[in-house]
C-alpha cells in the first residue's frame, strides 16, 4: 500500500516539506501571467528541477482579486512529483499501478462532506462573479485560447442502467457564470459513452459534475484511459488500499469525492451542442473549434478555504504529458500481459510526442512475430500512432536510442505495417481546419491509422561498437580524478555482445589490449588466399 494524502491541502504540505513547492505571494494575473510563468520551467529547466507553484495572490485582467489560491504543477511537474503524489518511490510507480488495477476497492458513501461547506445555487449562480466567475480559472494559452478553461476538472457522469460512475478529465470552457462547455474527443468512451446511452433511452439531460482538487491518487485514476467497464473510483481505492469516500451532490443524483476542494454540478443536454474552442491541446497545437456539449450549472459547492487546481498541458513536455507518460505505460503493459504476452518487459509513451502518439514496447522475443503481435494489440485501442517494438537492451525512454534501433534493426519492406486505428480527433493531421471531425454530426469520424515498426533484432548481432564495460569504468575513474565536469552518461555507454561473437574474435580482442596484435596479423598472413575464391 502507498502512503496516503487524504486531501489536496495535506498534499500541498507534503510538497513543501519535500522542497517541491514554490509559493508566489506577489500579484499574478491568471489571464496573462500565471500559466506562462509555470510554462518556463518546462521549456527551460531539466525535469529534476521542476516544482509545483502555489499562487496566493491571484488577480485577473479586469482588476478582480481572488481569495482562492491556484496550484499548478502539483500532480506531475516531474516524475518525482508524480511519485510523491502517489505516495511511493519512483521505481515503485509501475507496481502501484499494476496492483491498483488488479485489486480495486469499491468506494463508500459519507455525509457532511468538506466539499459542501459552501453551497452556491439558485439565482446567485447567474450573478456576476458569484458563479463560475468566483473561481480563479487561468487562461492556459494566453493570446490563442478564447476563454479560461478548467484543465484539472474531472467530469463525473454515470451509466443510466448500471449506475457505474465515470471520472474523466476533460477540458471545460467557461461560457457564462452558470454554463461551461466540454470537449469529448473520443466516441464510445467515458462521458461521451454515457451521454449517448442516456439519449438512446429518451433522456434530454444527463446529470453531471466537475470535481476540482481531489486527493492526488484520485486524479491519477481520472486522467488515465480506463476501460468503460471499470470505475475510476474503484481504481483510486486500489492505489491506497482503502475505499474512496464519496458523497451525494446537492442538486444531482451523482456521487463525488467528499474531500474535493470544489464541485460544479449541473446537467448536460443530449440534443443540443454549441461551438467550443479553440484551445491549446497536448499534441502541441491549437485544437480547432467545433460543436460540442455543454453543462448548465445547477450548483457550485466548495470548502470554506478551497484550493483551485490547474494542470499545465499544451506543448510537450508538460504536466499532462508526464501523467499520460506514466498512466498510459501502466495501461499498455496491462493490455499486453492480459493478452498472454508475459515476455513484455515495459511500455513507454515518448513524452516528446505528448505521451500519446509514439509508443515503444520492450520485450524479450520468443517468437519471430512477437514484436508485431504486441504492436497490433496496442493499435486496436488507439494506444499509439507510431508503435515500435525493441529488444531488452534498448532504453525506451530515450528517443535517440529508439531511433537507433529502428535504423539498424528493422528493414521497412519486412518489419513495418500500417493498420487501422480508432479515430484520434485531436490530431491536427487527421482533417484540415474547419472540416467536421464527426464528434456531434452524422459525418464519419476522420480515418486514423498506426504505423507499426518491429525494430527487434531479426537474428543475433555483433557487439556494440563501444569499449567493454571495464574499460569505460576505468575511464570514469580517470575522468573524476582529473576533476572534469560531472557526467550524465547516456545508455548505452559500454559495449556488450548481442549473440554473434566467436571465440576467435574474443581472443583476438584480448590480444589487442595486451599489445599482442602482431600475433593476429601473422595468423592472418598465414591464412591468405587468392582473390575471388
Amino acid at each position: 500500500m502507498t502512503a496516503y494524502w487524504p486531501t489536496l491541502g495535506n498534499y500541498v504540505e507534503g510538497l513543501e516539506k519535500a522542497g517541491k513547492l514554490i509559493r508566489i505571494t506577489t500579484p499574478v494575473n491568471k489571464d496573462t501571467e500565471l500559466h506562462p510563468l509555470v510554462r518556463l520551467q518546462f521549456r527551460g529547466l531539466p525535469e529534476s528541477q521542476r516544482k509545483a507553484f502555489l499562487f496566493e495572490n491571484v488577480v485577473d485582467s479586469a482588476g478582480r482579486h481572488y481569495d482562492i489560491p491556484v496550484l499548478v504543477g502539483a500532480l506531475a511537474g516531474s516524475a518525482d512529483i508524480y511519485a510523491l503524489g502517489m505516495g511511493c518511490d519512483l521505481d515503485q510507480i509501475e507496481d502501484v499501478w499494476r496492483n491498483a488495477l488488479a485489486h480495486q476497492i469499491a468506494p463508500v458513501v459519507v455525509g457532511n462532506p468538506a466539499c459542501q461547506e459552501v453551497v452556491i445555487s439558485g439565482a446567485e449562480l447567474s450573478q456576476a462573479g458569484h458563479g463560475l466567475g468566483r473561481l480563479p480559472i487561468p487562461i492556459s494559452t494566453p493570446g490563442f485560447d478564447n476563454a479560461p478553461y478548467t484543465t484539472a476538472g474531472h467530469w463525473v457522469t454515470k451509466d443510466p442502467e448500471t449506475g457505474m460512475h465515470n471520472l474523466g478529465n476533460y477540458r471545460g470552457m467557461v461560457k457564462a457564470e452558470d454554463r461551461i462547455g466540454v470537449l469529448l474527443g473520443r466516441l464510445a468512451w467515458g462521458m461521451r459513452w454515457h451521454i449517448d446511452r442516456w439519449r438512446e433511452r429518451g433522456a434530454t439531460r444527463v446529470p453531471a459534475a466537475i470535481v476540482i482538487g481531489v486527493p492526488p491518487h484520485v486524479s491519477y485514476a481520472a486522467v488515465t484511459r480506463i476501460p468503460n467497464d471499470m470505475c475510476e473510483y474503484d481504481v483510486a481505492g486500489g492505489f491506497v488500499g482503502r475505499p474512496l469516500e464519496l458523497t451525494r451532490c446537492v442538486t444531482q443524483d451523482l456521487l463525488v469525492p467528499a474531500e474535493a476542494e470544489i464541485v460544479i454540478e449541473g446537467t448536460v443536454p443530449t440534443d443540443l451542442v454549441e461551438m467550443e474552442g479553440a484551445f491549446g491541446e497536448f499534441p502541441g497545437y491549437m485544437a480547432q473549434r467545433d460543436y460540442s456539449f455543454f453543462m448548465d450549472v445547477t450548483a457550485i459547492t466548495m470548502r470554506k478555504k478551497p484550493i483551485y487546481l490547474s494542470i499545465i498541458s499544451q506543448m510537450p513536455p508538460s504536466e499532462s504529458s508526464k501523467m499520460r507518460n506514466i498512466g498510459r505505460a501502466a495501461a499498455g503493459i496491462r493490455r499486453l500481459r492480459s493478452a498472454g504476452m508475459d515476455n513484455v518487459i515495459a511500455v513507454e509513451y515518448l513524452e516528446c510526442a505528448g505521451s500519446n502518439a509514439v509508443a515503444v514496447v520492450k520485450l524479450k522475443k520468443r517468437n519471430p512475430d512477437d514484436g508485431k503481435k504486441a504492436l497490433r494489440l496496442l493499435a486496436e485501442k488507439f494506444m499509439g500512432k507510431l508503435l515500435v517494438a525493441v529488444d531488452e537492451d534498448i532504453n525506451i525512454k530515450d528517443a535517440e536510442n529508439v531511433l537507433w534501433a529502428i535504423a539498424y534493426r528493422a528493414q521497412p519492406y519486412r518489419d513495418t505495417e500500417v493498420v487501422e486505428a480508432p479515430p484520434f480527433t485531436l490530431d491536427p493531421a487527421a482533417v484540415p481546419p474547419g472540416v467536421s471531425r464527426g464528434l456531434v454530426t452524422r459525418d464519419a469520424p476522420p480515418r486514423s491509422s498506426a504505423l507499426l515498426i518491429d525494430a527487434t533484432m531479426p537474428w543475433p548481432y555483433p557487439p556494440l561498437s563501444l569499449p567493454k564495460r571495464e574499460f569505460m569504468e576505468r575511464a570514469i575513474e580517470m575522468w573524476q580524478g582529473l576533476q572534469l565536469p560531472a557526467l550524465d552518461l547516456k545508455e548505452p555507454w559500454w559495449g556488450y555482445s548481442l549473440g554473434h561473437w566467436t571465440p576467435e574474435e574474443e581472443q583476438e580482442a584480448e590480444l589487442a589490449v595486451q599489445g599482442r596484435h602482431y600475433e593476429t596479423g601473422e595468423k592472418q598472413k598465414q591464412g591468405r588466399r587468392p582473390f575471388g575464391e
